[in-house]
């Protein structure tokens, strides 16, 4: 057999393998692809702890529209126990909004998530940047009251000074508790602090020039 012939036979076989899968194919075609199930909406929960809270939200069908349109394509589920509320679940609480409705309370959005045996706030960035931004002249304020109080050193003027840092960080603890509280008005504690850092006290010995 020369070389020409059996390259021929060679490529011969090749192409009635080809065939035959394509037959094959035809035949037996493989299945179809799965459709792409939906990604599983996220779920979020409606705290009704208390007996008015569950009278408001009796099951899922009753949970307010208002809530429900925070987030639309959310799955709602109402809990009416703390401990039926998963470790890594975030929910609302009904109380917030009826509040809310009756301008008691600020119209804004609070979260919160099981720590253990309690609930705990769980604020938004928005609301961890807002803090920042209201507490920096009170953080500020401290800073020139040390300031203060070392070029004064253990004059009148340097115990006041320190007495200042004292009420300031004081001022400072109460806010960030009630922040942390998810009290979202903590924001009466700091706005007087723009103003109070050297209200009262002499000019620094570097300024007296």
């Amino acid at each position: 057999m020369s070389e020409r012939t059996r390259a021929q036979l060679l490529a011969e076989n090749k192409r009635l393998r080809v065939e035959v899968e394509r037959l094959d194919r035809i035949v037996n075609p493989p299945p179809p692809e799965p459709p792409e199930e939906p990604a599983p909406k996220p779920r979020l929960y409606v705290l009704a702890l208390g007996e008015l809270e569950k009278r408001i939200v009796p099951n899922a069908s009753q949970i307010p529209e208002a809530i429900k349109s925070i987030a639309p394509d959310a799955e709602w589920v109402p809990v009416y126990g703390l401990s039926d509320l998963p470790r890594d679940g975030y929910a609302l609480r009904v109380f917030d909004y009826v509040t809310a409705g009756f301008g008691r309370g600020p119209r804004e959005i609070k979260w919160y998530r099981r720590k253990g045996r309690e609930l705990a706030f769980a604020p938004t960035q928005k609301q961890v940047d807002r803090f920042r931004e209201v507490s920096e002249p009170l953080i500020a304020a401290m800073g020139e009251a040390l300031d203060d109080a070392t070029e004064y050193g253990n004059a009148r003027r340097g115990y006041a000074a320190f007495a200042l840092t004292d009420v300031l960080h004081a001022q400072f603890e109460l806010a960030l508790a009630r922040f942390k509280a998810g009290e979202l008005d903590y924001a009466t504690e700091v706005e007087d602090s723009r103003c109070r850092p050297r209200r009262g006290l002499p000019p620094r010995p570097h300024e007296w020039r």
